[in-house]
């Protein structure tokens, strides 16, 4: 079982320049821009959810559909946290750990129901060095593409130029690694409290790993959903792809489960509040399966 894109910090590819991109005034509580096709956007692919229903609930049951709030903008910050520990294998215990807090100001496109506008906030991290590299990043513009159950496709990114490749990355590696782990909710039929169904991607992490989550309706209030989900990872093969080279190692043992809840808005491109945690490990070997590599990792995040 695998954790998406975080884990390992294995590395979204940053946009190789920034941009003087500005948002538009909003209009009401939606924006004209957009940052889809601008120059020194990053476009970073949300693998598709396959979405299985379990059981529809009990009476009385509605349908769910996203309807873009277009009379107010959401505010809500991101913190999320990725660890990567090696205990043993050819270079030594090595730890990595990278967390980041980002405020967020999300807005509908006014024509577009498809599009989410983002302006992030002031990002900051415990690390004291990427922390100050953080600062630059204040005011970035992203966008998202949204598919039917607030379903996130595409992740825009267009950092301030002055942003380094450090501070790029930590505010991509965060964002992607929570949408990945994102609930796609059933719009095929109605639903009750008790609704259980079952979300299936593929998600690349240095080997193709198949993602599933199974979540629960457990409270409706209008427009807010209060979401149960556990979420579990496997590699669909044994070959990993070490980032930034041509050589691969054999996965002999891989282990990644968590579980998590959120609060989800059908007006709302992001959730209003939730967490999730998901950690395991994985031991990788080499032309030396006497000196394996063995890894733990874990991810969390938190919507408030």
């Amino acid at each position: 079982m695998l954790v998406p894109v975080v884990l390992v910090a294995v590395l979204l590819v940053t946009a190789a320049c920034g941009s003087d991109h500005k948002s538009a005034a909003p209009v009401s509580g939606c924006t004209t821009d957009s940052t889809s096709g601008v120059q020194g956007s990053a476009l970073l692919p949300v693998p598709p959810a396959q979405v299985t229903v379990l059981n529809p609930g009990a009476d009385p049951k509605s349908s769910i559909a996203y309807r873009p709030d277009r009379a107010a903008p959401q505010q809500v910050t991101l913190t999320a946290t990725s660890a990567l520990n090696s205990s043993a294998g050819p270079a030594g215990p090595q730890s990595n750990t990278t967390s980041v807090t980002m405020p967020l100001t999300a807005r509908a496109h006014c024509v577009d129901a498809t599009d989410v506008e983002m302006t992030i906030g002031a990002a900051t991290s415990p690390d004291a060095d990427l922390n100050s590299a953080l600062k630059a990043t204040k005011d970035s513009q992203a966008g998202m593409a949204m598919g039917p159950g607030l379903a996130p496709i595409s992740l825009r990114i267009l950092p301030a130029k002055s942003a380094n490749d450090a501070a790029r990355q930590a505010i991509e590696s965060s964002l992607v690694g929570s949408l990945q782990r994102s609930v796609t909710v059933p719009t095929d039929v109605p639903l009750g409290i008790g609704a259980q169904w079952r979300t299936e991607r593929t998600v690349d992490s240095g080997t193709q790993v198949k993602q599933t989550i199974t979540a629960t309706l457990r409270a409706r209030d209008g427009d807010r959903l209060t979401i149960d989900f556990s979420i579990d990872e496997s590699p669909l093969n044994s070959v990993f792809a070490i980032p930034g080279s041509t050589q691969t190692l054999t996965i002999d043992t891989y282990t990644m489960a968590g579980t998590g809840s959120v609060v989800l808005d059908l007006g709302r491109g992001l959730p209003v509040t939730g967490n999730l945690t998901i950690s395991g490990g994985r031991t990788l070997s080499g032309d030396d399966p006497t000196n394996p590599l063995i890894q733990q990792m874990s991810f969390t995040d938190s919507w408030q």
